[in-house]
Parts: structure tokens; C-alpha cells; sequence
């Protein structure tokens, strides 16, 4: 492979949220679709008859191909081990949606086999990618904002409202925490991005608003190691919103809708405000870009198993939290996986 030619890339799940992914990442130079597979043929057919590319009778016959460097896996979270292994052990690299998986274990096992492979494991943390991610880390890094006092996000919409017991988003033991395990680990991840990684959790759900088996409503607080403190709000029942509010000592800063607001104050009562639009990023793309990147300089991606085991621990530590009505340490859940994550 040169280093101008675009690495072959094979899909494994084929589903909605893959073709979704794939519009907008075909758009990156620096990969290309080679096949696909999936357990069932006929979404694998209607992918390749999109996106094209050819279809594979087996994951291992896909993961056999020597035109094909890397194996994007966008099997269900619970399923996610089996493709990451056998394209692993074939020399493949990996990249896998996020979450990295639905537990600690199985996500500490799918690191250990790329790293024994020497392959490399990227996971589909697309949320920092994204233009207001980018545009806020670098006023955070600017020191605009003065010292960072508190942080409030809500990443929420109905999508639970309309699942039913055929989707695997349904069941607890496939999707634990809902709109958790969905979306808040997107925000999770991005804030380790934005300002380091978390500590502490301290968490309340509720479970009666749907008649699925997940929980609906999830309110998280965080405290990072620097003693920052966040609110992280997800819902599955609201309609769609996503903000982000950083308190700082001079400013504040809200992004939304592809909106930064800066507040200003102009004395200790009053205040302005400054807008600007942020141009808008294809965060997918990017993460190919990136994914090609690591593969070309034998480095590690940005989004790599342990920011990926480092979003899914606080995860479950706002489970626990929910269960046994206390703090939870991230390394209490990480447990023996916290020397992956250092």
C-alpha cells in the first residue's frame, strides 16, 4: 500500500446506523469501500448496491482478503467482539463503533487481542470530532473563559419512543443505560477531550416513562481528577437537543446547533453576548481521515481503546450509582482494565 492509496475497507453490520455512517465517511480520500458482510444477506446486498463494493458469504472470508487492510465493525454493542477478533487475528485493523463494547471485559478483551495482533483498534467516538467539539477546545485552550468553574450538557431525543422489542436497543442486557450507553458516551468521551477524565460519578435514572426494559432518563454528575465539576443529562423520550455550557471566571460559552454564544460580562450584574456560527465538520470523514492516519504512521488514533474503556467505565459507574445510591470511582469499575486505560 503507498502512502497516496486509499486503504481497502471492509464493513461488517450493515444496518441503518452503518449506512447512515458511510454517506458521510465515503467522503474521506483516504479510504475505500472494498466489501461488506452481514448475518443477513440481504441488508449486505442493499448496502453494497448503495455504497458499492462486494458482498462476503463470511466474516472470515471478508477478513481473508488481501485487499483489505481494515475492518470497520458496526455490529450491535454486544456483538462486537467476534468481528473484532476475527479481523484482528487476520491482520486487520479495526475500527469499531462506539460504545467500544457494552462491558468492561469484553472491551479490555477486544484491546488485548488487536494489541497481540499488532493491529490497530480505533473506536467510533464521533462527538469530539465534530466542528463545536474542535471550536470549543480551542477556546477552552486559549484561556478566554479564565479558570473553567462548571460544565452543563444534554444530549437527548425520542428515539426511545419508537422501539420495539425486536430491536435490540430494547433489551437492558443488549443496550445497558439506554440513552447512556447511546448518547451520553458520546459526551462522556468529549469532555475527557475537552477537560480530562473523570474521577467520580454520581447518577439517578428513571425507568417508567417507556415500556422497554432500558431506562429512559439518565441526570449524571461528574467530578474529573482536576476537580471540575459537570452535569450530563440524556433523556430518550424529549425532543432532540444537544448543548454544551463551560462556566468560566471571565466568560461563558454555550454551543449549540452549530452556534457558539459567548457571554461577556460588563459588570457584575450585566452582561453581552458575541455569536458566531461554526462551520460545519464531517466528523465521519474526519474519523477515517484519522483512522488512515494512525494506519499509515504506526501511531495510535486519537479515539483508541483507552478513551473508548475510559467513556464506557463512566458509564457504568452511573449505573452502579443508580443501583447502590452512592459515588462511584471510574477505576473501582475499570478495575484490573485500568492498566489498558494508563
Amino acid at each position: 500500500m503507498s502512502a497516496s492509496e486509499p486503504i481497502g475497507i471492509g464493513i461488517v453490520g450493515t444496518g441503518n446506523w452503518a449506512r447512515g455512517f458511510w454517506r458521510e465517511a465515503r467522503e474521506s480520500k483516504q479510504v475505500r469501500l472494498v466489501a461488506c458482510w452481514n448475518r443477513t444477506r440481504e441488508r449486505a446486498e442493499k448496502f453494497a448496491e448503495e455504497f458499492g463494493g462486494e458482498v462476503c458469504s463470511s466474516l472470515e472470508e471478508l477478513a481473508a482478503r488481501d485487499d483489505i487492510a481494515a475492518v470497520a465493525n458496526f455490529a450491535a454493542n454486544a456483538y462486537r467482539m467476534e468481528p473484532t477478533r476475527v479481523a484482528a487475528e487476520a491482520g486487520k485493523h479495526v475500527f469499531v463503533d462506539k460504545p467500544i463494547a457494552n462491558t468492561i471485559e469484553e472491551g479490555a478483551a477486544m484491546m488485548k487481542v488487536c494489541r497481540e495482533a499488532g493491529v490497530k483498534l480505533m473506536v467510533g467516538h464521533s462527538s469530539r470530532y465534530g466542528a463545536e467539539a474542535r471550536a470549543l477546545k480551542r477556546i477552552l485552550d486559549s484561556g478566554r473563559l479564565g479558570e473553567l468553574v462548571m460544565v452543563e450538557v444534554n444530549s437527548s431525543h425520542s428515539g426511545g419512543t419508537r422501539l420495539s422489542d425486536d430491536k435490540w436497543r430494547w433489551h437492558w442486557e443488549e443496550a445497558p443505560g439506554g440513552p447512556l450507553m447511546q448518547l451520553s458516551v458520546h459526551t462522556f468521551d468529549t469532555l475527557h477531550y475537552l477537560v480530562g477524565p473523570t474521577k467520580r460519578v454520581t447518577a439517578l435514572c428513571t425507568k417508567d416513562l417507556l415500556p422497554s426494559e432500558i431506562e429512559d432518563v439518565f441526570l449524571t454528575l461528574l467530578e474529573f481528577e482536576n476537580g471540575l465539576l459537570a452535569y450530563v443529562g440524556t433523556n430518550y423520550v424529549a425532543p432532540p437537543v444537544h448543548f454544551a455550557r463551560f462556566y468560566g471566571r471571565k466568560e461563558n460559552v454555550y454551543a449549540e446547533r452549530g452556534k457558539l454564544t459567548h457571554v461577556i460580562p460588563t459588570d457584575p450584574w450585566t452582561t453581552k453576548t458575541e455569536e458566531s456560527e461554526v462551520p460545519p465538520v464531517n466528523g465521519f470523514a474526519a474519523e477515517m481521515d484519522e483512522f488512515a492516519r494512525a494506519i499509515r504512521e504506526d501511531d495510535e488514533p486519537e479515539t483508541g481503546g483507552p478513551e473508548a474503556m475510559l467513556a464506557l467505565a463512566v458509564v457504568w459507574a452511573a449505573i452502579e450509582s443508580t443501583k447502590q445510591r452512592r459515588p462511584v470511582e471510574v477505576r473501582e469499575i475499570l478495575g484490573e482494565a485500568a492498566a489498558l486505560v494508563d
